[in-house]
Parts: structure tokens; C-alpha cells; sequence
């Protein structure tokens, strides 16, 4: 990052974070009426911003919030938002957000919204790397998720993922993990959870978690690698006794999990079904950054 510090693209307009405003009557601060996606970029390359915008779009009819789904809108912005920042040679995290903008006070929302759009980019963690190659900690969140809080749209109200992260850091952890009111595993609080028990891979359903963009991707690179694959619930004892345990998300990519709060998770290290799914992503980020260079 550069000295002038943070940049955003607010509303189509580069503006420096110390002086970007929104209206206090913004709904997005006023009731967490918006939505967000985070989309990771190699080498100032966005990788898989269709399927992130087709989500954030699918939210925006529901919710009924204005929203450019193009790419070729989007692409731009997100290269100029980059070079803004100095980023366009590195591996950066970039958020859009889109709140439905300033209204009266009250719940109902206006009927011809004034959406607030930003753009903001960032590098990506520098412990990741490192997080990939060894492997982390998470924990379980000591309160149970019931799924009326949305789960299925990455909407602006975060304050479970917020405490959740709380909790994590105060345990040593990188990841806490909801669970519902039956003991399964939904998710992580900005992840998406697997786990490997006698060579299969198994993964919560979607019904009450959150669609990963990762997590899709890599349901199909196991199938494609001949890597059973069977989506079931999956309970927290069922976590603790998996041969391996992995996180997915846009920004960690595939991350091993070695140990789950006091629990070791098979002899501690990385597995290789997990070693093997890593290098099965990161070809295909490769292959597909390379065939989106030759288009132009």
C-alpha cells in the first residue's frame, strides 16, 4: 500500500478513506440494509467475479436493491480501485458493497432507492501462505445459530461473524465455527467447512449456510479428481473424530485445519486429500487466469 493511504471507489468516485462520507441516514448503517461480496485478484487479475456478481445480484432481487451485474461494468472499476491503492502487481481482497442508500427513518424502505456502491481493496493477508502450508486452529462458537438470520445472502448485518472473530482471537484461533441448534456444523464466520473421514469429503448441505463461491469450485475439482464427495450434515462430533478438516473461502482459498479448539486433527499436519485439493485450486486459478489472458 502506498503512503497516501487507503483509496475507496465510492459511488463511481475515487475518493481517500479519511474523506469518504455517506449520509447518517445511509440504510446500510442505519439498519444493515445492504449486501457485499469479496472477490480475490492475482496480479491485479479479479478471479471468479461472474459467479461472486450472480450471487450478489440474486440477494439484490430479493431484497429488491439496485444492482449492475455486468462484468464488463465491474472489471474496470475493480482495475481502477487496484491502481489506486498500488495493487495491481500484488495479490489483493476486494469488497463491493451495496447498501440500498439514504432514506426516510423507518424499517420500509424507500420505494425508488439511491443505491450506495463502494469499492474497496486491500492486500491480502500475508499470513496466509504460511496458514496454507501448516495449518490452523479453529474453535466452535459457544452460542447455536438458527438459520432466520438470512444465511444464504452476504448481507450487511455481520455482528455474529464480528463476535465470532472476537471469540476466535481471544482463543488462538483463525477460524470460529457456527453450529446449529442440533450440534451440526454450518460454517465458518467467513468460511465455508469440509472435512475427509475414510477417503470421502463431506460437507454441510446448503440449506442454512451461505453458497461459497469456493466451495462450489471445489466440489467440482474433487469430483473431477475422483475424490468422493457427499454433502450431508455433519455434526461436531463427527468434526472432531474427521481425518481432516479444511476451510474454503475466496481469500484463504484451501486452508487446512489441524487442530479444532484442544483436539488434534489426525497426526497434526496437513492430509493429503486436503495437499491434494490445494494443488487442484491453485491449478485451477492458473488455467483460468491464463485462458481469460489469452481472450484479452
Amino acid at each position: 500500500m502506498s503512503g497516501r493511504g487507503l483509496v475507496l471507489l465510492l459511488n463511481d468516485r475515487l475518493v481517500p478513506a479519511r474523506r469518504a462520507t455517506i449520509s447518517a441516514l445511509d440504510r446500510g448503517f442505519v439498519y444493515g440494509d445492504g449486501l457485499f461480496e469479496t472477490v480475490r485478484t492475482y496480479g491485479g487479475r479479479p478471479f471468479a467475479l461472474a459467479p461472486h456478481l450472480r450471487r450478489l445480484a440474486r440477494s439484490a432481487r430479493v431484497f429488491r436493491i439496485p444492482f449492475e451485474v455486468s462484468r464488463a461494468y465491474w472489471e474496470p472499476r475493480v482495475r481502477r480501485v487496484l491502481r489506486a491503492n498500488d495493487l495491481l502487481a500484488a495479490d489483493a481482497a476486494v469488497r463491493l458493497t451495496v447498501s440500498r442508500g439514504a432514506g426516510p427513518f423507518g424499517i420500509v424502505p424507500p420505494t425508488h432507492p439511491k443505491p450506495t456502491v463502494m469499492l474497496l481493496a486491500t492486500p491480502v493477508d500475508p499470513r496466509i501462505p504460511a496458514a496454507q502450508a501448516r495449518g490452523v486452529t479453529i474453535c466452535f462458537l459457544p452460542f447455536r445459530l438458527a438459520t432466520a438470520t438470512l444465511p444464504s445472502h452476504k448481507t450487511l448485518h455481520y455482528m455474529p461473524a464480528v463476535l465470532g472473530k472476537m471469540i476466535a482471537r481471544r482463543r488462538g484461533a483463525w477460524e470460529a465455527v457456527y453450529l446449529g441448534v442440533d450440534d451440526t456444523v454450518l460454517e465458518g464466520t467467513t468460511s465455508n467447512v469440509f472435512a475427509v473421514a475414510r477417503g470421502r469429503l463431506l460437507t454441510p448441505p446448503l440449506h442454512g449456510i451461505l453458497p461459497g463461491v469456493t466451495r462450489q469450485a471445489l466440489t467440482t475439482l474433487a469430483t473431477r479428481a475422483g475424490i468422493p464427495l457427499v454433502e450431508r450434515p455433519l455434526t461436531r462430533r463427527a468434526l472432531l473424530a474427521a481425518d481432516e478438516v479444511l476451510l474454503t473461502a475466496s481469500t484463504i482459498e484451501v486452508l487446512p485445519v489441524v487442530r479444532v479448539e484442544t483436539r488434534r486433527i489426525g497426526n497434526g499436519t496437513p492430509g493429503p486429500i486436503t495437499r491434494a485439493l490445494q494443488s487442484e485450486y491453485r491449478r485451477y486459478v492458473e488455467r483460468t487466469l491464463a485462458a481469460r489472458r489469452r481472450r484479452g
